[in-house]
C-alpha cells in the first residue's frame, strides 16, 4: 500500500506540472518484471517501497542519476556512502519504522516543487497508519509523520479526535458500531446484538435529548471512557482476557477524520480508508486503488461500498463457523490453534489472519492456522501478534532442528509459513505444539 500511495503522490504532482509518467505496481517477484522495467524506453525511473535487495540489483544495472529509490528499510552506517541514488530516513538518523513512511518521504520531496501538494497531504497520514506507525501516546503519530499531520490539521484536511478506534462510519449509532466492530474484534461482543446493547445500557450516558442512542460522532471523550470501562468489566467477567491494559491500548486512541470525504461514507475514517486500499490490493484491483489515491470518488463509490460489505460479511461468516465448531478452535491464553480446513482458502487467508491480529480477544496470542494448500499438502501459518511474547526465530530454529526437513515456504519477522504433507500432519502438529509450549516456558 505504501508504494501505491507514494506512486500516486508522484503521479499527481507530475501531472500538476503537465508532465508525463507511468506507474507500474509489482505484485509478484521483482525479477519477473525486471528487464521490462529497466530496459523500457524511459528517461527516468523512480522506485518506491522496494527492499534494499532490489536497490542493490538496480544499482548494478542503471547509471547514476538516472533513477531515484525511496524506501524506509533500515540501512547500516557502513552502507550510507555507497547509496547515492537512494532516499532513506535512516541515513538522516530518522527511524523509518515509526517516524515516516515511504509516502511521507515522497510528499516531503514533491512539496518543494508542487504548490498544490498540500491538497494531498492526507495521503502520507493514510500510509503511516497502514504501516502501524501510530505508535505515540494514544495512537498518535510521531517524528516527521507528526509534522505532516500538523499541516493537514492546519489546512483542515484532517480532524483529530480521541475516542474508541472501532468505527467504520461515524454516522452510525454507537450500538451498531459496537455490534459490527471488526476493526478490533471482541469475542462475545462483536456480532452480538444483545451484548452490545447491554454494554451501551450499562454505560448509562449514551442517550440524546430525544431519548435515542447517540451517533458515534456525537460522543465525547468522557463518554468513550465510560464505554471502555464497561467493556473492560464485561471481559473480566466473561472471557479469558484478564489484562485490561491490552483492551485500553487497542480500543482507545486518536481517530483521524478526513473532512472532505462524504459524511456517511467508509472513506471518512482514515483507518477505514486503509482497509479499503488493502481490500483493493488483495482483490488485485490495483487500478481502483490508484484511482482512490488519485482522488477519484464518483466512479468507484459503488465499488468501495461493495468490497467493504462483502469483506465484512465474509469475515463474519468464516469466523462464526470456526468459533462455533469447538473442535476447530483451541485457545490456551498463550497460543491460538485454528483448523481452517474447508473454510479458509489461500485467497482469503491473509485477510483472516490480519483480522485476528487486530482483535482484542487474541492480541497477545501466537496464532497457528492450518489450511489446505493442495491435494497433497497442508499449509501451516504461525503468526505473532503485536503483543505476543513468543520468540518466533527460536521457534523456527527448533522446527528445523526437530523435524526431517519440513518445507518452510517463507518467513519474516512476525510470520512463518510451512507446507507439510498429509501423511506427516499429525506428527508435525504434535511436535509444533510441544515446541511452542516449551518456548513459552523458557521465555517467561
Amino acid at each position: 500500500m505504501d508504494g501505491i500511495i507514494s506512486a500516486s503522490i508522484f503521479l499527481k504532482s507530475i501531472f500538476n506540472a503537465k508532465g508525463n509518467a507511468t506507474a507500474r505496481c509489482n505484485l509478484g517477484t521483482f525479477e519477473k518484471n525486471f528487464e521490462e522495467i529497466i530496459y523500457g524506453n524511459y528517461d527516468y525511473h523512480i522506485f518506491v517501497d522496494f527492499s534494499v535487495e532490489v536497490f542493490n540489483k538496480i544499482n548494478k544495472t542503471l547509471k547514476t542519476n538516472t533513477f531515484l529509490f525511496l524506501n524506509i528499510d533500515e540501512i547500516s552506517k557502513t552502507d550510507k556512502n555507497i547509496y547515492n541514488d537512494i532516499i532513506n530516513p535512516w541515513i538522516f538518523d530518522i527511524n523509518g519504522q515509526t517516524q515516516i513512511s515511504t509516502s511521507g518521504l515522497t510528499y516531503l520531496i514533491v512539496k518543494n516543487f508542487d504548490r498544490n501538494s498540500n491538497k494531498i497531504s492526507y495521503l502520507p497520514i493514510i500510509s503511516a497508519i497502514s504501516k502501524e506507525q501510530d505508535t505515540g501516546k494514544d495512537k498518535s503519530l510521531t517524528g516527521l509523520n507528526k509534522e505532516i499531520l500538523q499541516s493537514t490539521l492546519d489546512t483542515n484536511l484532517i480532524e483529530q479526535k480521541k475516542g474508541l478506534v472501532i468505527y467504520e462510519k461515524e454516522s452510525m449509532p454507537i450500538t451498531k458500531v459496537l455490534e459490527n466492530n471488526t476493526v478490533h474484534y471482541i469475542k462475545e461482543i462483536t456480532w452480538n446484538k444483545d451484548t452490545s446493547l447491554k454494554i451501551i445500557k450499562e454505560s448509562q450516558i449514551l442517550i440524546d435529548n430525544y431519548g435515542n442512542t447517540k451517533l458515534f460522532s456525537e460522543l465525547n471523550e468522557k463518554e468513550f471512557m465510560s464505554i471502555l470501562e464497561t467493556i473492560s468489566g464485561f471481559l473480566l467477567e466473561n472471557s479469558k482476557i484478564k489484562n485490561i491494559q491490552i483492551v485500553k491500548e487497542l480500543l482507545l486512541g486518536y481517530n483521524f477524520t478526513l473532512t472532505n470525504e462524504e459524511p456517511n461514507g467508509f472513506l471518512k475514517n482514515a483507518r477505514s480508508f486503509v482497509k479499503i486500499i488493502n481490500l483493493f490490493i488483495d482483490s488485485e484491483k490495483i487500478g481502483l486503488a490508484f484511482s482512490l489515491c488519485m482522488g477519484e470518488r464518483k466512479e468507484i463509490s459503488k465499488d468501495i461500498d461493495e468490497i467493504v460489505i462483502k469483506y465484512n460479511n465474509h469475515i463474519k461468516k468464516i469466523s462464526s463457523q470456526i468459533f462455533d465448531e469447538k473442535w476447530r478452535f483451541n485457545d490456551n491464553k498463550k497460543t491460538l490453534f485454528i483448523n481452517g480446513e474447508g473454510i479458509i482458502d489461500k485467497q482469503n487467508v491473509n485477510q483472516f489472519i490480519s483480522f485476528l491480529k487486530r482483535s482484542i480477544s487474541f492480541a497477545d496470542r501466537l496464532i497457528c492456522l492450518r489450511i489446505l494448500d493442495s491435494e497433497e499438502f497442508y499449509k501451516i501459518i504461525i503468526t505473532k501478534t503485536n503483543l505476543c511474547e513468543h520468540n518466533l526465530n527460536s521457534i523456527k530454529e527448533k522446527i528445523q532442528q526437530t523435524l526431517d526437513n519440513p518445507y518452510i515456504i517463507s518467513s519474516s519477522k512476525n510470520e512463518i509459513d510451512i507446507k507439510i504433507s498429509y501423511t506427516n500432519l499429525e506428527d508435525f502438529l504434535a511436535v509444533i505444539k510441544k515446541i511452542i509450549i516449551n518456548e513459552k516456558i523458557s521465555n517467561p
